[in-house]
C-alpha cells in the first residue's frame, strides 16, 4: 500500500476524532462562553495536553517505533519502556497533585493569584490523564509498527466524547475535566487491549538500549516546539478574560489540517523516509490538504467561527477576536507542515540533533516575537507569531537542502488552492452559515476538479481502487 494511501486511511480515522472534537468545543464555547470560566478549563488542561503532544505526536512515536523495528526482543524492550517512563510519568502527577499551583503559575502567570487558586481543582484532576496518555502513546505506537494506524489515530474520540457529556450533564468545568481524564482511559484501554496481541508484558527495566537517549533527545526538540503553545497562552493571560479560550478555540481550527494530513503522512512514513523519493511524496502528500486549507481558512474565517462557535453564551465580540486570531494561525498551515515532515526524517534516521536545532529556531523565533506583537496588536499577534515561526522553521530546512519538493505537483497545487480562495471568497458573502456551508462545499469541489483537471499524481493515487 502507498504512502499516500496509508496517509488517507490515518487521516480518515483523524477526522473522525476531529470532528468529535469539533463538537467539543462547540459544547465547550457554547456553555461557558469566552471568559474566565472557559480560560481555567484551558489552563487547567494545558500540561496534559503538553504531554499528549510530546507522546502521541512527537518524541515518544518518532523514537520508538524505529528502535521497535529493529530490536531482537519487543516484549522486553517495550516492557522496559512502559516500566521506565511509566514511572517517570506517575512521579510527575505527584509533584502536581502537592503542588497544582505551579501548573498556572507556569503557564499562565497574567492571572490574579485569587484566579489562580480556583484552578487547583481542576489541574489535580487533569494531571491525572498524564500516565494515562503516557500508556495510550505507547499503545498507539506498538500498533504504528505493525501497520495498524486507523484504531489509534479514532482512539482520541472517547477523550472528546468525555468532555462533551462532562460539559453537558454537569455544566461546569470540574465535570468537563473529569470527563477527558475518563474519556483517556477509555481510550487507553482500547488500544492496550489490541496492542497487547503483540507483546507480553515483563516486570523489567532492562533491554532499553539507545532508546533513552533517543527519546530524551527528541523530548527536548519536541518541548522546545511546543514552547509555542506554551507561550502564546503565557502572553494571552496579561491580554484580558477571554483571549486564552479564543487562541485556544482558532488554533484548534488551525491544527485540523495539520493533524488531518501532515502528522498523517509523517507518522506513516516514518520508517522509510530516509530515502530521497518517499520525502518528495510525503511533502506533496502534506501539501495537498495543508494548502487550500491555508487559503480557506484564511478567506472563510468569520464565517468559520460563526458557523462552529456563534451560540449560546459565545458574544459577537468573542467571535470576531476569534476570527482575527485564526487569521493570522491560518497563515502558518502550510509551513507548519512542511516543518513537520522535515523533522520526522532526522527522526526516522535516528538524528535527534537536527531536530533540536530547528525547534530552537521556531520556538525562539515565536517566543523573541510574541510578546512585542501580542501586547501591540492584541491576540492576533500572538497567532501571527506563530505562523512566522514556522516560515523560519521551513527556511531552516531548505537552506540545509532538505526539503525535497515535487516543483510540477507543487505547481498544480498552487493553482487549484487559488481557485479554492477566489470560490470561497465569491461565496462568502456575509459570512452567514448557510453561505459558509456552501462556500466550503464549493471550494472542495473546485479543488478537487482542478487537480483533476491538472492531472494530480497525489490525487490519482488517492482514487487509486488498491
Amino acid at each position: 500500500m502507498s504512502l499516500i494511501r496509508r496517509s488517507l486511511i490515518f487521516s480518515t480515522a483523524t477526522l473522525v476524532s476531529r470532528v468529535v472534537g469539533m463538537f467539543r468545543d462547540i459544547s465547550l464555547a457554547t456553555v461557558y462562553g469566552a471568559g474566565k470560566v472557559l480560560d481555567s478549563y484551558f489552563v487547567s488542561i494545558v500540561f496534559p495536553f503538553f504531554f499528549r503532544k510530546i507522546f502521541g505526536e512527537g518524541a515518544l512515536t518518532s523514537s520508538f517505533v524505529p528502535h521497535y523495528k529493529t530490536s531482537k526482543n519487543r516484549d522486553e524492550f517495550t516492557s522496559s519502556v512502559l516500566n521506565n517512563l511509566g514511572l517517570m510519568t506517575f512521579g510527575i502527577v505527584i509533584v502536581v497533585e502537592i503542588f497544582p499551583q505551579i501548573v498556572p503559575y507556569m503557564f499562565a502567570p497574567g492571572y490574579s493569584h485569587e484566579e489562580i487558586l480556583q484552578m487547583e481543582n481542576l489541574v489535580r484532576v487533569s494531571a491525572l490523564l498524564i500516565p494515562i496518555i503516557f500508556f495510550w502513546a505507547t499503545f498507539y505506537s506498538i500498533l504504528n509498527s505493525h501497520g495498524r494506524f486507523f484504531l489509534p489515530a479514532v482512539t482520541p474520540v472517547f477523550m472528546n466524547l468525555g468532555v462533551i457529556l462532562g460539559t453537558l450533564i454537569g455544566r461546569n468545568t470540574l465535570w468537563s475535566v473529569t470527563g477527558f481524564v475518563l474519556g483517556g482511559i477509555a481510550s487507553t484501554v482500547a488500544l492496550g487491549t489490541e496492542a497487547s496481541k503483540y507483546f507480553k508484558y515483563r516486570f523489567t527495566f532492562r533491554g532499553i538500549g539507545n532508546f533513552l537517549p533517543d527519546f530524551l533527545k527528541a523530548t527536548v526538540s519536541v518541548m522546545t516546539n511546543q514552547f509555542n503553545l506554551l507561550v502564546d497562552t503565557m502572553v494571552a493571560s496579561f491580554l484580558g478574560s477571554g483571549v486564552v479560550s479564543s487562541i485556544q478555540l482558532s488554533s484548534r481550527l488551525y491544527q485540523l489540517p495539520i493533524g488531518l494530513f501532515a502528522v498523517a503522512v509523517s507518522t506513516v512514513s516514518l520508517v522509510e523516509m530516509t530515502e530521497r523519493d518517499a520525502r518528495k511524496d510525503a511533502v506533496s502528500a502534506a501539501l495537498f490538504l495543508s494548502l487550500p486549507s491555508s487559503v480557506g481558512l484564511f478567506v472563510l474565517s468569520d464565517g468559520i467561527v460563526n458557523l462552529l462557535y456563534s451560540f449560546g453564551n459565545f458574544s459577537k465580540g468573542a467571535a470576531h477576536m476569534t476570527s482575527e486570531i485564526l487569521k493570522m494561525y491560518s497563515i502558518g498551515v502550510v509551513f507548519y507542515s512542511i516543518y513537520l515532515v522535515s523533522l520526522r526524517y532526522h527522526h526516522s534516521a535516528k538524528r535527534m540533533g537536527v531536530p533540536f536545532i530547528a525547534s530552537l529556531v521556531v520556538s525562539g523565533t515565536n517566543a523573541a516575537l510574541d510578546f512585542p506583537l501580542g501586547f501591540s496588536i492584541g491576540a492576533k499577534g500572538i497567532a501571527l507569531a506563530t505562523s512566522i515561526a514556522s516560515v523560519f522553521g521551513v527556511i531552516f530546512f531548505i537552506l540545509r537542502k532538505e526539503v525535497v519538493i515535487d516543483i510540477v505537483e507543487t505547481i498544480k497545487i498552487t493553482i487549484s488552492s487559488s481557485f479554492v480562495g477566489v470560490t470561497a471568497w465569491i461565496l462568502r458573502g456575509s459570512g452567514g452559515r448557510i453561505e459558509t456551508i456552501l462556500a466550503i462545499s464549493a471550494s472542495i469541489v473546485v479543488y478537487i476538479v482542478s487537480m483533476k483537471i491538472l492531472r494530480s499524481s497525489t490525487l490519482v493515487e488517492i482514487l487509486r481502487r488498491r
